[in-house]
């Protein structure tokens, strides 16, 4: 009888799954890792931005110590110490000691090297002439000033030798060198150039330009003469006064020096330019003075008269206008040169600089010098604030007598 095998069967197993969370702690630990590494790197790029080491300034002079400080963003702070045998103004030592590690604008103190009876050079650069002497002589130094030329303002110390904080004896003498003002510019020729094209050319020179009508045969709108004169010296933003031709009519600015005889009415010129007004006077046979007077009105504007506008008066009067200085402080102007010229055409060039004008009459010897303008104050070349009064000397020769 056979016998039947039992036959047992059993399911598949499947595959176990692999662990992940090992992965995941690895992964964990290795993003902590890279902040941690990126913080630091941060921490320590701030940290140098801010931070730099001490450089050794001992056995520096003291100019050149302070510069080397600065130069990594320490201020430094000069003290003195006598020490026999040391060369004056050397850096002796310094707290915190080089290579300290330190964050910028911090001070550092420097020790210098003095003798018993030396000083500390104040510094003075940038102070004016007056404040810088008065600093020298507190402290028992003196001062020996030269001009030199300089963007900086005039009358401004731009150097001192030897520097600040350098140690002398007392009373040494302390070379300063004072501003004169920018390097002056030389007047271009521009007689003959059309109106335009001249004070283009005097534009580029940074130089500024008014003109006024005069009668010539040349062509209208040309160029006559000009002050100050071609090759002269002036600073940036003098005013170079142009007559320009009016053509042949008989015109405003021409010599005068026999006013018509007769009674004249005194026309009214308040509310005119200056330069307006003492035209419109001349042509009336007037003599014309202008003052300045404070006020608000526009600088360069009549505000009053005497006389009075419509007064009957002499030919050959003198007429007083009082000119407005503006509001605002007023520019200076450098003084031209108008001596030489007849009177009219030398106050006009002092009114279009920015001037007023009152005539002196000095006697003339010479009949050639009869209607001239002698002399003048203040003289060519000075500066003077908008609206400050020239005199100007003018001959008069003697009148016949019968």
């Amino acid at each position: 009888m056979l016998r039947r095998r039992r036959v047992t069967q059993y399911d598949a197993v499947p595959p176990s799954r692999p662990l992940l969370w090992p992965w995941l702690v690895v992964l964990l630990a290795l993003v902590i890792g890279g902040i941690a590494a990126a913080y630091f790197l941060t921490r320590d790029n701030a940290t140098s931005a801010t931070k730099t080491q001490v450089p050794d300034v001992v056995g520096l002079s003291t100019a050149f110590a302070v510069q080397k400080l600065g130069q990594r963003g320490y201020p430094a702070v000069v003290e003195g110490r006598v020490r026999p045998g040391a060369r004056l103004g050397t850096v002796l030592s310094e707290t915190p000691l080089a290579g300290t590690e330190l964050d910028r604008g911090e001070q550092v103190t420097i020790i210098v090297a003095r003798g018993p009876s030396t000083i500390e050079v104040p510094n003075i650069v940038g102070l004016s002439v007056a404040e810088a002497f008065t600093r020298l002589e507190a402290v028992g130094l003196k001062g020996k000033a030269a001009q030199v030329a300089s963007t900086e303002p005039k009358g401004r110390i731009v150097k001192q030798a030897p520097g600040g904080g350098s140690e002398v004896t007392k009373k040494s003498t302390i070379l300063l060198s004072v501003s004169n003002g920018p390097a002056p510019v030389i007047v271009p020729s521009v007689t003959g150039k059309s109106e335009t094209d001249a004070k283009a050319a005097l534009a580029k020179r940074g130089l500024l330009s008014g003109s006024s009508r005069v009668a010539s045969s040349k062509p209208v709108g040309t160029v006559i003469t000009q002050q100050p004169a071609p090759g002269s010296k002036v600073q940036k933003g003098s005013v170079v006064a142009l007559s320009v031709s009016g053509g042949s009519t008989p015109t405003t600015t021409g010599p005068s020096l026999t006013p018509p005889k007769g009674v004249v009415v005194v026309p009214r010129v308040v509310g005119k330019g200056q330069s307006a007004a003492a035209i419109n006077l001349e042509n009336k046979g007037l003599k014309v003075d202008s003052y300045p007077v404070a006020s608000s009105r526009p600088r360069g504007t009549v505000v009053s008269q005497r006389p009075a506008g419509g007064t009957k008066v002499p030919s050959g009067s003198r007429v007083r206008i009082n000119v407005s200085l503006g509001a605002g402080p007023r520019p200076t102007r450098a003084v031209p040169d108008v001596t030489g010229q007849n009177e009219r055409a030398a106050r006009q060039t002092l009114i279009l600089v920015g001037f007023t004008v009152r005539t002196i009459d000095r006697p003339a010897t010479n009949p050639a010098d009869n209607g001239i303008v002698l002399d003048q104050k203040p003289a060519a070349g000075k500066r003077a604030p908008a609206g400050s009064q020239i005199l100007i000397y003018v001959g008069r020769a003697p009148t016949p007598t019968g």
